[in-house]
């Protein structure tokens, strides 16, 4: 009897491997022919009686996943669609800031002269370096669009890496729900991958000697020369065009979220039109 039983369990389980292949009622009669073929009736009714309560949990499973007779969204669907938009988002983001004048001429992220420097600005003018002012601020924003396009792929391996839990959170969230996300996982390793890049730009453009000829004009009056307004203009650079970049990412994140036109695939479609 002890061998009989042994026989029957392990048809069993090479049954619930293929489950996958059947129905659950295709399974629970094939299950009980299976007993039936062995001649084993002791316990042939307690064991499809329990494949077939296993099966009604997996196909319970199955109706939430696939959104079920409501039509909800699944988590892998709300997963797949949050991280098709914040691609699409940051595409759309990198496209428009990392050309000529995608910084330079869009005020929501033109880089300014840093504080330290604005203080010194009016001087430099009064001494005839009003030219030179403005030529520094430019050849910062040259610097910013030259190295934007680098930021793709490091803000496409960040959602790579977005977890079940974030997925959730985000979509729930606000228009910026997405973006506060990529900030807070990418900034450090954006910062850090964009500052050489930033810097050997701002050296090949003439931005550097720039910032040099500018903080001399400011030193060659006797009055300014004890104020000290050194700084590492290219780490200035380096953070404020990933400043830039969070906030194109935003705008991007919030037209996926409140226009659907801006939803351009049937996932995107689906999970931010309900």
């Amino acid at each position: 009897m002890k061998k009989n039983v042994a026989i029957v369990v392990g048809a069993i389980c090479i049954l619930l491997i293929s489950s996958i292949l059947v129905t659950g009622a295709d399974l629970g009669q094939t299950v009980k022919g299976a007993t039936e073929t062995l001649g084993i009736q002791g316990h042939k009714e307690k064991s499809v009686e329990a494949i077939e309560k296993t099966q009604t949990v997996v196909a319970s499973d199955d109706m939430a996943g696939s959104g079920g007779a409501t039509g909800a969204i699944s988590a892998v669907q709300a997963s797949g669609g949050l991280k098709e938009a914040l691609t699409v988002g940051i595409q759309e983001a990198v496209k428009l800031a990392g050309v000529e004048d995608g910084f330079y001429k869009n005020s929501a992220i033109k880089i300014l002269l840093p504080e330290k420097l604005q203080k010194a600005d009016t001087i430099v003018r009064q001494l005839g370096g009003k030219e030179l002012s403005e030529k520094l601020v430019e050849k910062m924003n040259r610097a910013a669009e030259k190295a934007t396009p680098q930021a793709q792929e490091i803000f496409v391996t960040a959602i790579k890496n977005m977890q079940f839990e974030d997925a959730n959170k985000i979509l729930s969230g606000g228009d910026n729900a997405a973006t506060t996300y990529l900030k807070e996982n990418t900034s450090e390793e954006l910062t850090t991958s964009f500052y050489p890049i930033v810097k050997e730009t701002m050296g090949e453009i003439g931005a550097i000697k720039t910032y040099d000829d500018f903080v001399g004009k400011y030193s060659s009056n006797p009055l300014m020369k004890m104020t000290d307004i050194n700084m590492d203009i290219s780490r200035y650079v380096t953070e404020k065009t990933v400043d830039g970049l969070f906030v194109m990412v935003a705008e991007q994140e919030k037209k996926i979220r409140q226009n659907p036109a801006a939803r351009v695939t049937d996932l995107l479609k689906s999970v931010f039109g309900k």
